[in-house]
């Protein structure tokens, strides 16, 4: 099976969505900064919450560590809402364990520091309850490089932030 590329952290927002749909578990998937409140069944809101540096890969490549939080959301109109977020929470959790979301090894690395709890969004104003499942995940963006001598600069390389559409 060919690899996803991985160009941009964004592509691992995509890549996400991809295996919650592909994973087939009935639910909505959506951005968590375009939330509008609206729940169907259930809705799981990809948010990536912040990047810091990790530690670079040999070829040079800088390395983000990308704090992702599935937060997983169901219409307080059925019966079990709150049992059921948490069930859709773990669902996440083993979903994201040891899942590189289609990307090489050496582009993405595995979950760390996975944890699920109740969400922010827990007894939303609209009629939902909600669990969040929240994982780091290292990513080596772009091709390799070798790494500058001891003093010299590293040398410039066009950085793509435009999402394709």
């Amino acid at each position: 099976m060919p690899f996803k590329p991985l160009n941009q952290v964004s592509d691992l927002f995509f890549a996400i969505g991809d295996a919650i749909h592909a994973a087939g578990l009935g639910v909505d998937v959506a951005n968590y900064d375009e939330f509008d409140g609206t729940v169907r069944h259930a809705t799981v809101l990809i948010e990536l919450e912040r990047t810091t540096p990790a530690v670079k890969q040999n070829d040079g490549r800088y390395v983000h560590a990308v704090t992702v939080t599935l937060h997983g959301v169901v219409g307080r109109w059925r019966k079990h809402a709150a049992l059921e977020a948490v069930n859709l929470a773990t669902c996440l959790e083993r979903l994201a364990d040891s899942n590189r979301w289609g990307f090489q090894g050496r582009f993405c690395g595995l979950p760390e520091d996975m944890r699920s709890g109740p969400s922010m969004f827990q007894r939303g104003a609209d009629g939902y309850d909600a669990w969040a499942v929240t994982f780091r995940q290292s990513l080596a963006i772009g091709t390799d490089r070798a790494l500058p001598e001891f003093g010299e600069a590293p040398s410039a390389t066009a950085e793509v932030w435009q999402i394709e559409a």
